[in-house]
């Protein structure tokens, strides 16, 4: 299975680097496109004669592999943009949201988180504040992870059962605390998390073509990304996580 993440569509959010994983409409519709293609059975009387074996295996294989899309952080493109190209397509998503966000100016309100659920999409928590919660205090991270998951519980009127976290930090504590006040799954910005808990996911980028995002969710990441993200994990252990915090959002401005 491929994981993908998305956050806002068309238009940067607020924080910094953001820009890098905004998608354009038509990039996200095209995405959207191919993952319902490889959802769609190939049926034998449907295929061509002249195609050798070898490819029908190989679209087989591709077609096969499933394909779950999440969005972080509750950006009101969320609603405006990604839901009705979900709805045309028949596609579902799982939506992680900032819930000290909900109703500020460009995320999604209450009104629309429930006509996202509504619609057959997946609510779950990112948190109140996106803070790195690998630095916080007992009662911080307990407000972030359980006072997050109660307010969504109370408005949704049912039980909030993933957590995504936010900004990519994550320790032996956020899950144990994760794990305490009830969630069942944990999804991370490490592709590599696959141990039925912790649910590692691709983030999608804005400059990816259509070429690479059909090789990436075909095959995995390229050499490049994986060395890539092996060292922003490195840089994130050597110098903390405020200190690589700080420098990232120096480079990136």
């Amino acid at each position: 299975m491929r994981i993908l993440t998305y956050h806002a569509i068309e238009k940067p959010a607020a924080e910094t680097g953001n820009d890098l994983y905004c998608v354009s409409l038509n990039k996200f519709k095209g995405q959207m496109e191919a993952i319902k293609l490889r959802r769609t059975p190939l049926k034998s009387d449907a295929i061509q004669t002249h195609i050798k074996l070898s490819d029908k295996l190989s679209r087989w294989r591709e077609q096969s592999l499933e394909v779950k899309i999440t969005f972080d952080d509750g950006d009101i493109t969320n609603y405006t943009q990604v839901l009705p190209v979900l709805k045309e397509m028949g596609l579902k998503a799982h939506f992680f949201i900032l819930v000290g966000k909900i109703g500020q100016n460009g995320y999604m309100n209450w009104q629309q988180i429930k006509e996202l659920r509504s619609a057959g999409m997946t609510i779950g928590s990112h948190g109140m504040s996106h803070r790195i919660l690998t630095v916080l205090k007992e009662k911080e991270l307990n407000y972030e992870l359980g006072e997050s998951k109660t307010i969504l519980e109370k408005e949704l009127g049912s039980e909030i059962k993933e957590l995504s976290i936010p900004r990519g930090f994550c320790n032996k504590n956020v899950i144990a605390k994760a794990k305490k006040v009830g969630y069942q799954k944990i999804y991370t910005s490490n592709p590599d998390d696959k141990n039925g808990f912790l649910i590692g996911r691709i983030a999608v980028k804005a400059s990816w073509n259509m070429d690479y995002f059909t090789r990436v969710i075909n095959h995995g990441y390229p050499l490049k990304d994986r060395i890539e993200e092996w060292l922003k994990e490195s840089l994130k252990a050597i110098f903390g996580a405020n200190a690589y915090d700080r420098i990232r959002n120096k480079l990136l401005k």
